[in-house]
């Protein structure tokens, strides 16, 4: 028998074809259908129908859907199991914050924060300052 076509060449439904009748013609009686002629049907899935490519090969549909299925759930269980790894986060958030003032003129104020600041503190505090002077 020769050598099944390899990934890197298109498969043919044609060439498949005549691996089967190549193996046929010198197997011996009753012996299982080698997993790489299995296999050279299964890819064939992706241009013909299961029963167009059993009928055409001569081989057994629910043998051949079956390698099919079984096929396609590896190359799932293939894409995934991906892992990702993920960078620490940049800094821990706030959970809370008290901040108090007290200018020269005895004018308080009083910031209460809970969660992260999404403004400027140091600005806030710089125009409060300001404003006692």
């Amino acid at each position: 028998m020769s050598q099944p076509p390899s990934a890197a060449t298109t498969i043919t439904l044609e060439t498949v074809k005549q691996e089967f009748k190549q193996w046929r013609a010198s197997r011996k009686h009753r012996s299982r259908i080698p997993d790489e002629l299995w296999d050279a049907a299964a890819s064939l899935s992706g241009q013909y129908s299961v029963h167009y490519i059993s009928r055409s090969l001569g081989v057994n549909h629910s043998a051949l859907r079956d390698r099919i299925a079984a096929r396609s759930m590896v190359e799932n269980r293939e894409i995934q199991t991906c892992f990702f790894e993920l960078p620490p986060p940049q800094s821990a958030p706030i959970v809370g914050c008290l901040i108090e003032m007290e200018n020269s003129h005895g004018d308080k104020m009083r910031m209460h924060f809970t969660g992260e600041a999404s403004f400027d503190l140091l600005a806030l505090g710089q125009d409060f300052w300001r404003q006692g002077s």
